[in-house]
């Protein structure tokens, strides 16, 4: 089985358009992929890490500053590891024949509000989840310069790379397979119906163990019939292969509540700035079908200390590209690199503080560069390694590319809890 981000036509229209611009002869080198590792045995592969470690480490990082005692630090940026970006090794290779420049994709559109206070996922009704905008993208334009150079350099909104075929065989979408009377007036407006049909990403970490945000899903979900995809790239095509979801297991401490902004005090746990991790079982039709392990795999656990402040990450997630002549808008997988922000600095952000940050979550930004809407639930891992390490959770303002950080849960810090909930009774959804 394989699968392809844009369909000829629409990519042969996408290179010659770039091509113009930049007059181009041919596409970029990217790295080859390593030949697929066996699915590992999620029971051997998470390391188990101890509660009171996790407390003390908690507790250690909140011990500096105070709820109501926010440095303000926006325009810090002793964190900042110098390291360059050499995508020649990462492990998640991009598509040279969409981003023959290297310049990559941008954002030129995606809802916000402007009131700088981070998303709260919606509402679910009778089951059906409103996903939101999803970002509208385009080939990057590399910034005019005058003679001689010089000039400032310009930051971009998040964008990224777009994904080779197979480049992240544990990439998961979870979507509603059908159409729905509540979508109506969007699809009238020409909102395509897959971008409606897409409510967050995952990680396959087992043969059939989906890891993913607790707000990305609900029993009323699975109950009106979401499911799972793997192993596709374009989520607008009917590509890769869907399974049915069985079962979730979703950790009982969390809430979708989002703390109010000061001097009102925070809202006691359980809240959205913790515990924001959840599991999704899913099962194959009957009979079971076999998976092309370049195309479908399960990532490997990140094991070990928490990941450095400057540890390189990839946060990746679909956009929505811009309809191009004779063609309607379809979706590209797209990764972008981080930097890992130590929790100090994330918690004395403005607006984030120690009640919104712990420990048990991982801080990482990039100025000009942040994971994005519809991006929820889906993976963050070592950018050479491509072992998992978070879950991309919540952040501010997404995709304005502000070099604010964005929040992802942590997996090792959660890595008890994912082997004991696989391990849960069939007959309950939640988990401690």
């Amino acid at each position: 089985m394989q699968t392809t981000l844009v369909g000829p036509t629409l990519r042969q229209t996408l290179l010659i358009l770039m091509a113009a611009v930049f007059g181009l002869g041919g596409p970029a080198y990217a790295q080859e992929p390593d030949d697929p590792d066996p699915e590992p045995d999620p029971e051997s592969q998470v390391e188990e890490v101890a509660d009171d470690e996790a407390a003390d480490q908690e507790s250690d990082s909140d011990a500096t500053v105070g709820e109501g005692e926010v440095v303000d630090a926006a325009d810090d940026d002793d964190w900042w590891v110098e390291m360059p970006f050499d995508e020649s090794d990462d492990a998640i290779p991009t598509d040279p024949a969409l981003d023959p420049t290297g310049e990559g994709w941008e954002v030129v559109e995606y809802e916000n509000d402007g009131d700088g206070i981070e998303d709260v996922p919606g509402e679910s009704t009778e089951g059906i989840r409103d996903p939101g905008d999803m970002p509208t993208i385009k080939p990057r334009v590399r910034p005019a310069r005058p003679p001689g150079g010089g000039g400032e350099d310009t930051p971009y909104s998040m964008g990224g790379k777009p994904v080779r075929d197979t480049g992240a065989p544990w990439q998961a979408q979870i979507f509603y397979p059908g159409n729905h009377p509540q979508w109506a007036e969007k699809l009238e407006k020409g909102t395509p119906l897959w971008q409606l049909q897409h409510y967050c990403g995952g990680t396959l970490i087992a043969s059939n163990w989906v890891l993913t945000a607790a707000h990305c899903i609900d029993q009323g979900m699975v109950d009106v019939g979401y499911r799972v995809r793997l192993g596709a790239e374009d989520i607008s095509k009917d590509n890769g292969m869907s399974f049915k979801i069985d079962r979730i297991v979703k950790h009982s401490q969390y809430a979708q509540k989002p703390h109010p902004k000061a001097p009102a005090p925070p809202l006691p746990p359980p809240n959205m700035y913790a515990n924001d991790i959840a599991l999704v079982h899913i099962v194959d039709e009957v009979p079971p079908r076999p998976r092309d392990p370049s195309q479908i795999r399960p990532v490997k656990l990140y094991q070990g200390q928490p990941p450095k402040s400057g540890t390189q990450v990839t946060g990746s997630g679909w956009g929505k590209t811009q309809p191009v002549e004779n063609h309607a808008p379809n979706a590209i997988l797209l990764k972008v690199d981080l930097q890992v922000m130590d929790t100090e600095t994330c918690k004395n952000k403005p607006d984030f503080g120690p009640a919104r940050i712990s420990g048990m979550v991982i801080c990482a930004a990039r100025k000009g560069q942040s994971t994005c809407r519809g991006d929820s639930g889906g993976p963050l891992t070592l950018t050479n390694e491509g072992q998992l390490v978070g879950i991309i959770s919540w952040g501010k303002a997404r995709c304005n590319g502000d070099g604010q950080p964005g929040v992802y849960t942590s997996v090792v810090a959660y890595s008890e809890w994912i082997q004991q909930a696989m391990k849960l009774d069939s007959t309950k959804n939640a988990l401690p």
